[in-house]
């Protein structure tokens, strides 16, 4: 018994077959694969190129079955498989045998290709057999008319010889067995089966390429494109489907396949230009089952490989860059530093510029930090740097990275510039106001285009870094005064952050100190007592401006440190010999005010001799009142 054939889709055949071969493959395929999908189409020699060009636009078969003669020239013109429905040594004698059951006389009509196998099977058939071997139809349309109504005689052939052997009165067997008919299926929907696999392996490389950034081809012996993915059509400025069957180096020069295709060595890191782009290749030949059919070719962007470069050295550097302190470790908990670390987090969300303004001392790197460790970045390189502290020539090439030979002293190899180093994470630039007007013109270029151009380059490198800037100025009248560019100033100072001077959270003192202390004991390996210290400290400070901020108290906490760890404890009178700056801020407060108001008397003085002695004009143009103006004149 014959088991049932099934595929998961159903496979649509196409029978090129008369009525006798149509009606057995259409019980074949009812008993044992009745998910198929089948069409029988009868056409003569003549019709047959014109029926098949119709039907294969139509029908859209997967597979066509077909016997003799039209079976070789649908091989040999269609773009679909075909199957030959071939009639075997086993199915010739069945046939024969069938026919002499009721028939005396027994005669085989066919070409060539069933004459050498009545010939092969000669001492098997019995003499009454006879073969009628013909290329004409005419010449056998004749010999049925010689025949036409004899009762003792059978024609045995394909379904057309059947068919023209009963419109002569003759009786007709078909040459095709259940069994031939059965081949022909098991073959047709296996061929079908191998095509759906293909295309579901086609599907998943072509989606697999689809998602790949790296323009990808394959092409045949002849350099013709059987594979292109989007990134490459697009770098070729067409599509997929319009690039395929073309030569590819019809279409780019620059990545001709001959020299793979002819000797079958990969070429590889060749640097080509192509739609402006600088690419590197790779040219690799293709085999199957040991034989080459063809190359591949992949184009990658150099840029890319140069980040992927960076990124890789940057991660397996020893001493990388990273950020130390979270917003967390910010101590306080006044309302105002509450408030910026408020505002911090928030900005730790965004991927925008950040300009965060203090006095010197105020914490504004810890800040920057904080703010890094607070975004998508955190695992990423954050590199600090000083723009007060290098001299324009050095800054430029610190930031920016030069090539080999770009200047006199330049390193071997060249060298990366803090944008790159930084490249995914976050540039830290103190003191921002201090850099010259030249190197603000490169930076504002930098974070306009979003790549960097290192000294004694051509090719720019893309960059991917945020940008927080830092300074104790006020950028606006830096502004105004034409050393800071306003196109700068707006694209750094998108968001603000104002971290408040000490002086303004002075509650915090205690708690930031008792930080402090805890942190210089546990590095000294000492402890000594630290509440009455911290209560001096805050009694005697309550007025004081703190000018060096947090920097200035922990310069002091280290300093009454050194002598607690030395002597175990301070009375109050050595603590004030400590700090002398505290014992004197109020005398320097009152030298400082004598000399504003001799400033404000002397301003007085000069605006009323400017107005003639008219002291009304002149209190008018100060902006005070008369009252004051008498005050001041005193």
């Amino acid at each position: 018994m014959t088991r049932q054939i099934v595929l998961s889709n159903s496979p649509r055949i196409l029978v090129f077959a008369t009525y006798h071969l149509g009606q057995l493959i259409h019980s074949v395929v009812s008993a044992h694969a009745p998910r198929v999908v089948l069409k029988v189409v009868k056409a003569t020699a003549d019709e047959l190129q014109q029926r098949m060009k119709l039907e294969a636009d139509t029908f859209l078969p997967d597979v066509v079955l077909a016997a003799g003669r039209g079976a070789d020239w649908i091989r040999a013109h269609a773009a679909v498989p075909v199957v030959v429905i071939e009639a075997g040594s086993l199915a010739l004698l069945e046939a024969i045998a069938r026919a002499r059951q009721s028939h005396a006389k027994v005669v085989v009509v066919g070409r060539e290709r069933l004459h050498t196998q009545f010939q092969r099977l000669a001492g098997l058939i019995p003499d009454e057999v006879a073969y009628f071997r013909y290329e004409l139809d005419s010449d056998v349309m004749e010999m049925l008319a010689s025949l036409e109504c004899a009762t003792d005689v059978a024609i045995v052939g394909s379904s057309r010889i059947v068919e023209l052997a009963g419109a002569h009165a003759l009786q007709g067997e078909l040459v095709y067995s259940i069994e031939s008919v059965m081949r022909a299926l098991q073959s047709a929907l296996e061929l079908v089966r191998l095509a759906h696999l293909e295309k579901a392996r086609r599907e998943r490389i072509d989606r697999i390429l689809e998602g790949l950034a790296e323009g990808v081809a394959a092409v045949d012996m002849q350099g013709r494109l059987q594979t292109v993915n989007p990134a490459l059509a697009r770098l070729l400025g067409t599509t997929p489907a319009w690039a395929e069957g073309r030569i590819l180096s019809e279409m780019a020069s620059d990545l001709a396949m001959d020299a793979v295709l002819r000797t079958g060595d990969p070429v590889r890191d060749t640097v080509v230009q192509l739609s402006g782009k600088t690419l590197l290749a790779q040219k690799i030949p293709l085999y199957e089952a040991g034989v080459q059919v063809g190359a591949v070719l992949t184009l990658q962007a150099t840029a890319s490989i140069e980040r992927a470069d960076r990124s890789l050295k940057a991660r397996h550097r020893t001493n990388r860059f990273r950020a130390k302190y979270t917003l967390d470790q910010v101590v306080g908990e006044s309302a105002a530093i509450n408030q910026a670390k408020s505002l911090a987090r928030l900005y730790g969300d965004s991927d925008a510029s950040v300009l965060i303004i203090g006095e010197s001392g105020t914490g504004k790197e810890l800040f920057a930090q904080g703010i890094h460790r607070a975004s998508a970045r955190c695992n990423e390189p954050f590199v600090a740097v000083n723009c007060a502290a290098f001299p324009e020539t050095l800054l430029e090439s610190e930031l920016f990275g030069y090539e080999e030979g770009a200047f006199t002293g330049s390193r071997r190899g060249g060298k990366p510039g803090l944008f790159e180093v930084a490249e995914g994470g976050t540039l830290f630039l103190d003191e921002i106001a201090d850099m010259p007007v030249t190197l603000q013109s490169r930076l504002l270029r930098v974070l306009q285009e979003r790549e960097v151009l290192r000294l004694g380059a051509t090719d720019p490198v893309p960059i991917d870094v945020r940008i927080i800037a830092a300074t104790h100025a006020n950028l606006l009248d830096a502004v105004l005064e034409g050393t800071f560019r306003r196109d700068l100033y707006y694209r750094l100072a998108i968001l603000t952050l104002h971290i408040p001077p000490l002086h303004a959270r002075v509650e915090d003192i205690p708690q930031i100190a008792r930080a402090m202390l805890n942190d210089i004991q546990s590095r000294l390996g000492k402890q000594w007592q630290m509440a009455r210290l911290i209560q001096w400290l805050t009694e005697n400070t309550a007025h004081y401006m703190w000018p060096g901020n947090v920097r200035e108290l922990q310069n002091i906490l280290e300093r009454l440190s050194a002598f607690a760890a030395i002597h175990g404890d301070m009375d109050e009178s050595q603590f004030r010999l400590l700090v002398p700056e505290i014992e004197n801020h109020e005398a320097v407060e009152g030298v400082l005010a004598g000399k504003i108001n001799q400033l404000r008397r002397d301003e007085a003085m000069s605006m009323v001799a400017l107005c003639g002695g008219d002291r009304v004009a002149a209190a008018k143009r100060l902006g005070v009142s008369r009252t004051t103006l008498w005050r001041l004149l005193r």
